[in-house]
């Protein structure tokens, strides 16, 4: 495969809509872990973007870009998120995250990292402790990241392979970043499991579900997947 940058440029009628045309959510939120959470998620999910504009071009959908700037017209502070004890965490896995080709932005973005979006934002948008506000932001970054794992997994199968020879790639691929996720548990259910409910255990079950079933689509055996994202995560 290529580790080219892959996929055409987005046509015009495909585009989110301009920073002008994008209005935050009336009410936005204002507790300060619900802003926590946001300068978090919009450090993944502009480097996210950020690849998929220079690695893989399919994956900046539409949906992900209007997403990106609903986080950027947020008024959050990333202060508070460097002096807490998801910092370390959190810059081990962007660390790990930042794909230098194609091939690791399909998988490792695209696939693993866009799956864990999904599940954080499947939990907050069902957790009553949230602000209506952050519920809609965790709804809209849902369907950005379905978007994405929609068409990661497509150019998944057209430019590295499904079933057998898939696996071994995704195997090698994801093994660092699956493996940074551990670390996250104590500081996620810390930071947001009294006020937000939002806690660790929640979101890898929502993650390993998600992506098994992924996996599983692509020909991959599920019982391999779930031996690795177990291995993975055990640091085997």
């Amino acid at each position: 495969m290529p580790r080219s940058a892959l996929g055409g440029t987005p046509d015009a009628s495909g585009t989110a809509a301009s920073h002008e045309d994008v209005r935050p959510p009336a009410e936005p939120p204002v507790d300060e872990t619900e802003l926590l959470l946001w300068a978090l998620m919009r450090k993944f999910e502009r480097l996210a973007l950020e690849h998929y504009t220079t690695h893989a071009r399919a994956l900046a959908t539409a949906e992900k870009r209007h997403f990106v700037v609903l986080l950027d017209a947020l008024e959050t502070d990333e202060a508070p998120l460097a002096a807490s004890v998801l910092a370390a965490p959190v810059e081990e896995l962007l660390a790990r995250a930042r794909s230098t080709d194609a091939l690791s932005t399909l998988i490792v973005q695209g696939l693993v990292l866009e799956h864990l979006g999904q599940a954080i934002y499947r939990v907050a948008k069902d957790t009553e402790r949230a602000s209506p506000a952050s519920r809609a932001l965790a709804v809209a970054g849902r369907a950005a990241g379905l978007s994405v794992t929609t068409q990661a997994s497509a150019e998944i199968a057209e430019h590295v392979g499904t079933h057998e020879r898939l696996y071994p790639v995704f195997a090698e691929v994801s093994q660092e970043v699956i493996a940074a996720l551990d670390a996250l548990a104590e500081p996620v259910d810390d930071v947001f499991g009294e006020r937000f409910g939002l806690r660790f255990a929640d979101v890898l079950g929502e993650f390993a579900a998600g992506l098994i079933t992924a996996c599983t689509a692509l020909g991959m055996q599920r019982r391999k997947v779930v031996a690795h994202l177990a291995g993975a995560c055990m640091g085997l």
